[in-house]
């Protein structure tokens, strides 16, 4: 049996407070009790391990998996406690640091492949019964997988160290990685340095915590402060206060990022300009979450869109691209953003930064900085592919303009670790339509392409990639044709001096109609013979009451009217 003197523990207990100095010293006292418990444990063997970035040679965050033969998985002792929050509370969350930690758990069950693993601040050690086991340590999409195999003999010490590299650095190029939707609750600003290590253990550069609301009331996933007291950061990895808020069943999620405080307007709660004009005041974005279809969010997006205060539509989540939504939007003439994120915890196969997108910002990394790169349109979704694309040397959310009908230079390219991805084709997409298709060649891992293409009208281009993903395959495959492997650029924009713009096409004038057709469907809705179902649609997550759309009905009426007639002008 091992035997744990109190000197001996004494002195693991002074390694450990001085290894945790950059989280924070309680973190250490939260593990001594599982350190003490396994100090009585018969014949288990010690695996120490040590993650580095193999450039510098710093030890670096990562998810970790250690499986023995049987495909059981183990969690450190020390492992980085982890948890997001999904419950509608009825009174907030008023956590104390200690309570707040308490709450979180160091396994962490991955709901894509449904195996025990846990996160590593970079050095861990676990107690491990004699016998083989696997290791597998993963980075979010930019670093390779690393798989190791170690055998571990009773009362044996073995100190592995796995050096971690990546295939590709964006951030080098000025491009940072993003997560527009997590729901960690943060009750006290101390929790920080936890969660920003979580983040960096998935590689999410900017992590958009999202405080999210109904209309009885807005304190779930509980946020310490907005603004730039909410903000932290530690080196080029960023922590922010967002809200999913206001949330309704017939008018779709809306997200905002950026904001210096909360906003909500509980007595005009479907009332989303309010909102929206609000956070223009504040200098923050302004979006739709789940594809800009579900919850009803078309509907919403149909009022919403005539005041041009919309900046983004969240197009990549849940294993899913849908991107008809925002190629509407794009057809009418509105410059939209694509934006991803994972709702975790609260959607199905999520894991942070599983889905995420990609900005190009100016200078150094800043929460502004990034906010005026995503305003400005400077982005890619992906879910492991990395896309380049130009048209005569414009970038991602720039304007060519051309002083007559002719050509562009179009050169784009779709860059993929083989060993996550097996992306089949990079697709040309103009105007929502599948110009040119360049299929798998003979360089492993990228697909790239020159194409003089013939602009006849004012335009936008977009490239899309599809194909099939090799590691972490969800064990919710998404209906077909749901490609596993994915990625979309924002929207270059192609602009015939003196032709009509799209708002003004024959595109534009089909889609408005659609869309007035959706504003009439609203109104319906509010009709006194209707509303009385309207409301009983209400459920537990986002539905609203009958007091608060009737309170609501004559404003939001007036909304959809002048909706209308933006619509049936561009109809014509």
């Amino acid at each position: 049996m091992r035997k744990w003197t109190f000197i001996s523990l004494e002195l693991k207990k002074e390694q450990l407070l001085r290894g945790a100095a950059p989280l924070c010293r309680t973190f250490v006292f939260l593990i001594l009790a599982s350190m003490s418990a396994a100090a009585s444990a018969e014949a288990l063997g010690t695996l120490r391990i040590s993650l580095v970035d193999k450039v510098s040679g710093i030890p670096t965050p990562a998810r970790v998996e250690v499986l023995d033969a049987q495909g059981n998985g183990y969690v450190a002792e020390d492992a980085l406690p982890v948890d997001g929050e999904c419950m509608d509370r009825d009174i907030p969350a008023d956590y104390t640091m200690e309570r707040a930690i308490a709450v979180m758990s160091k396994k962490f069950v991955n709901p894509i492949t449904d195996i025990i693993e846990f996160y590593s601040v970079g050095k861990s050690f676990l107690f491990l019964p004699p016998g083989d086991y696997k290791l597998t340590v993963r980075k979010g999409p930019e670093f390779l997988v690393q798989k190791r195999y170690v055998h571990i003999n009773a009362d044996e010490i073995v100190d592995l160290e796995v050096p971690m590299s990546r295939w590709i650095n964006p951030s080098a190029e000025g491009w940072y990685s993003a997560d527009d939707h997590l729901h960690i609750a943060r009750p006290v600003k101390e929790v920080n340095p936890f969660i920003s290590k979580w983040m960096q253990a998935e590689d999410v550069h900017v992590a958009n915590l999202l405080e999210w609301g109904l209309v009885r009331h807005f304190h779930n996933a509980l946020q310490y402060a907005f603004g730039e007291p909410g903000q932290y950061r530690e080196g080029d990895y960023l922590l922010a206060a967002g809200q999913e808020n206001p949330r309704t069943h017939f008018r779709g999620h809306a997200i905002i990022l950026g904001g210096k405080t909360p906003i909500n307007f509980p007595e005009a709660y479907v009332i989303y300009q309010l909102f929206w004009e609000e956070a223009e005041r504040q200098g923050a974005l302004k979006g739709y979450a789940h594809f800009g279809t579900w919850f009803s969010a078309d509907s919403g997006l149909s009022v919403d869109l005539p005041g041009k205060l919309i900046n983004f539509i969240e197009v990549l989540q849940f294993e899913r691209g849908i991107y008809d939504v925002w190629y509407d939007t794009l057809n009418m003439g509105f410059r939209m953003t694509p934006t991803a994120g994972t709702d975790y915890p609260c959607g199905q196969s999520n894991i942070p930064g599983r889905e995420r997108f990609y900005t190009q910002v100016v200078g150094p990394l800043t929460y502004e900085s990034w906010l005026d790169g995503v305003r400005k349109g400077r982005t890619f979704v992906t879910n492991g592919p990395m896309l380049d694309f130009h048209i005569n040397g414009k970038g991602i959310g720039d304007e060519v303009l051309l002083k007559k009908p002719g050509t562009a230079l179009l050169e784009g390219r779709v860059r993929f670790d083989l060993n996550h991805d097996d992306v089949d084709h990079l697709d040309v997409i103009i105007n929502g339509a599948t110009v040119k298709s360049f299929p798998k060649g003979s360089h492993p891992g990228e697909i790239s392409f020159q194409l003089p293409y013939e602009f006849t009208s004012t335009s936008w281009v977009a490239l899309k990639a599809v194909g099939g993903m090799t590691d972490e395959v969800t064990r919710f495959p998404p209906p077909p044709p749901q490609p596993g492997s994915q990625a979309h650029t924002a929207a270059i924009y192609v602009t015939i001096q003196g032709a009509p713009p799209l708002s003004a096409q024959p595109a534009a004038k089909l889609l408005a109609r659609k869309w007035l057709a959706k504003l009439e469907s609203l109104e319906a809705s509010f009709a006194d013979d209707q509303i009385q179902k309207l409301a009983g649609a209400v459920d537990t997550n986002d539905g609203v009451d009958l007091e608060s759309l009737h309170k609501n009905r004559a404003a939001l009426l007036k909304a959809i009217q002048d909706a209308k007639r933006y619509f049936a002008q561009m109809a014509r």
